[in-house]
């Protein structure tokens, strides 16, 4: 348990009271942490964003509410874990929405650092977003050529033109006539959508 002064002074930019609370905290971060998976991260990553929590919880906590630093700290460790996990999803489908060429325009990008923890989708919505994808892999696996999948897949793994290039041993000028192709192809697809 911390005491309110250590948190109080923490509070006031105490660089030891903060770091007597990291120290204190690190076992309660690695356990809340634990079930958790970052992609493209490992566990020491999700440690550090817990963390971060740990200091959001120090500076943001108030002694006169009824929850203790401890609970507190848990939600604010909970929640920065699981915007980071949401940050990294979106980051490794950000080409592959740019490919897209408009495709998800008009989604909202429910992921920021700037934004809430939280984001609930009701069931509609989560069904007619995995629809979506479903009809677009069904789309591009009949409409692309085997190069453009080969590239598209580069793409939705976030490779740039460059290595793209360099691992297809093609081109950047190719590289780039292929992806816009693909671009074009996604965009019939997506008006071929709204026609329906």
């Amino acid at each position: 348990m911390v005491e309110i002064s250590l948190i109080k002074d923490a509070q006031m930019g105490g660089q030891e009271a903060i770091s007597e609370i990291f120290e204190k905290y690190k076992g309660f971060v690695i356990m809340k942490t634990r079930s958790y998976f970052l992609p493209g991260g490992d566990k020491d990553d999700l440690i550090q964003e817990g963390m971060i929590g740990l200091l959001k919880a120090i500076k943001a906590y108030d002694s006169d509410r009824e929850a203790s630093f401890k609970t507190f700290a848990s939600l604010c460790i909970k929640r920065q874990v699981i915007t980071a996990i949401k940050n990294s999803n979106s980051n490794k489908n950000k080409i592959f929405k740019q490919a897209a060429g408009g495709f998800f325009e008009g989604e909202e990008n429910n992921v920021s650092y700037n934004s809430k923890s939280f984001v609930y989708y009701n069931p509609e919505e989560i069904f007619m977003g995995k629809e979506r994808v479903k009809n677009l892999k069904v789309h591009l696996e009949k409409e692309l050529s085997k190069m453009e999948k080969e590239v598209f897949n580069y793409m939705a793994k976030g490779y740039g033109y460059i290595e793209i290039s360099e691992k297809t041993g093609r081109t950047a000028k190719t590289i780039d006539n292929t992806i816009q192709r693909i671009r074009k192809k996604m965009v019939n697809i997506q008006n071929s959508y709204e026609r329906c």
